[in-house]
């Protein structure tokens, strides 16, 4: 079983009833709690005490007790929460109640079938691979000490006020938005709504806005009831699982959509027309609203994979812009140090580093609304403004998948140049930041980067011409087949 048990950038995650078990479980958490006894937090952190907290997967609530009940045997005081919740309540209430950290029940966007166990940290963030490394480490050991305890709280409530206090809820709702909320049946059903402090209500509501516009902003959900399946589709906020919200949106009735994944770390948004409006323009807006209209201070974080847009937007805002290796693990490391305003991720994770080192698909999504208040303005008219301002980037990427060897050497040819003419005359540099992205004289970039692990190699690309972003990645697989 110990080989079977291996650890991500964000956990453990594994196929319910085959590896994912109650003895495999166990096991993990019994080792969360021999490698917590060897962190070092600051004095003021209670040491002894940690959260465990689950999402609305098959078992998850069931999975989460058992871990629970091991980290109170371990000697640990264990508060447990009474409710599926978002990830990021978990790393709020810790880094808020100044505890050691705590355990969720979760496997975030994968398919149904799978659940998993991620571990969060005082600060308010995922737990470093250093600490990943001890728990993998510390498989197969078991303290039992006395002292421990478990008790069964709401601590979903607290970290909803903590999100309303980073939100200008009149602006919001005095501008008589009408917004859908897909949480694709994860855990943040209805929060936006609770948020704003208004009645959630079931997409029905569409056909009465026509005749009445609200006197005040609503929030409609749909796909929030528990479903283990998700509906059938996997719970990631991508165009291809969306097509339930964007049907909604077609109807004319709403001003946005904001879409989570099963566990709310992640956003989706859809424009008034139920266009998907990408990860990277959401985050160079919310840059730019932050920055401009909030007038807020503080530097901003992309990934590697990241649109340039951003760059342009912390240029023309004379903010300080760090650009780290691809995955939000990194971002956080940079709050953890930085005064960060904003980071984000091209998958859809943003975070705020006033708030915590942690994305959280609640908080941009309503952020987003919030500049959606602000200007006025149906949300393709603010995109096309700053399109306007900066210049329109276009951006795909593709998941081919071939043997690990095959994936290789592409990668071998474009670290040494076999491929610079291969795209056009313009090439102008490398970096090899994370994979290894080609710079083009006109503003294109196309980025490699093969997995460790599986047989899979991503191509990302963005450029100044949409033709071009797809004929790149037409060229880049006919080389990588070659």
């Amino acid at each position: 079983m110990t080989e079977a048990i291996t650890f991500g950038t964000d956990g453990w995650r594994a196929v319910i009833a085959d590896v994912f078990t109650f003895d495999s479980v166990r096991r993990v958490v019994d080792a969360v709690g021999v490698a917590a006894r060897t962190l070092e937090p600051p004095a003021e952190i209670d040491r002894n005490a940690l959260i465990v907290g689950f999402d609305r997967r098959f078992l998850s609530r069931e999975f989460a007790m058992a871990a629970a009940e091991s980290l109170r045997d371990a000697g640990y005081r264990v508060i447990l929460s009474d409710q599926p919740i978002p990830s990021q309540t978990v790393s709020w209430t810790a880094r808020h109640r100044r505890l050691l950290g705590g355990v969720v029940i979760t496997a975030s966007h994968n398919p149904a079938r799978y659940n998993g166990v991620k571990f969060k940290a005082w600060y308010g963030g995922s737990a470093l691979p250093e600490t990943y490394q001890s728990i993998a480490g510390a498989l197969g050991r078991q303290e039992r000490r006395s002292g421990g305890s478990l008790g069964v709280e709401n601590i979903l409530d607290d970290y909803v006020a903590g999100l309303r206090e980073e939100l200008d809820i009149p602006r919001i709702k005095s501008a008589a938005l009408a917004i859908l909320h897909d949480p694709i049946h994860g855990v943040s059903a209805t929060i936006p709504s609770r948020i704003l402090g208004v009645d959630y209500v079931g997409a029905a509501r569409i056909i009465r806005r026509s005749a009445a516009a609200p006197s005040e902003t609503i929030v409609d959900g749909i796909r929030g009831e528990i479903n283990p399946s998700f509906g059938g589709v996997n719970p990631e906020p991508i165009p291809e699982n969306l097509v339930a919200s964007q049907n909604v949106m077609l109807s004319g009735e709403y001003d946005l959509a904001i879409c989570n994944d099963g566990d709310a770390d992640r956003l989706g948004i859809l424009d008034e027309r139920g266009t998907f409006v990408s990860p990277h323009k959401i985050i160079s807006l919310l840059a730019l609203y932050l920055v401009r209209e909030r007038r807020l201070d503080g530097e901003i974080v992309k990934t590697f994979s990241t649109t340039r847009l951003i760059e342009k937007v912390a240029q023309r805002l004379h903010a300080t812009l760090h650009e780290t290796p691809i995955g939000f693990k990194y971002v956080a490391d940079v709050m953890l140090a930085r005064n960060v305003l904003i980071g984000g991720e091209e998958s859809g994770g943003i975070g705020f580093g006033h708030f915590m080192p942690e994305r959280d698909g609640i908080l941009s999504g309503m952020m987003v609304a919030e500049a959606v208040a602000h200007y006025g303005k149906p949300l393709s008219v603010i995109i096309d403004d700053m399109e306007q301002e900066f210049g329109a980037l276009y951006y795909d990427r593709r998941d081919v998948s071939r043997p690990i060897p095959v994936c290789g050497r592409l990668i071998d040819r474009v670290r040494s140049g076999d491929l610079d003419r291969a795209f056009g005359p313009d090439f102008s540099r490398r970096e090899e930041k994370d994979g290894v992205k080609m710079n083009f004289s006109d503003g294109s970039w196309l980025l490699f980067r093969k997995s460790g692990t599986e047989p899979i190699i991503r191509i990302y690309s963005e450029s100044p011409d949409a033709d071009r972003v797809q004929g790149m990645l037409d060229t880049a697989v006919r080389e990588l087949d070659s």
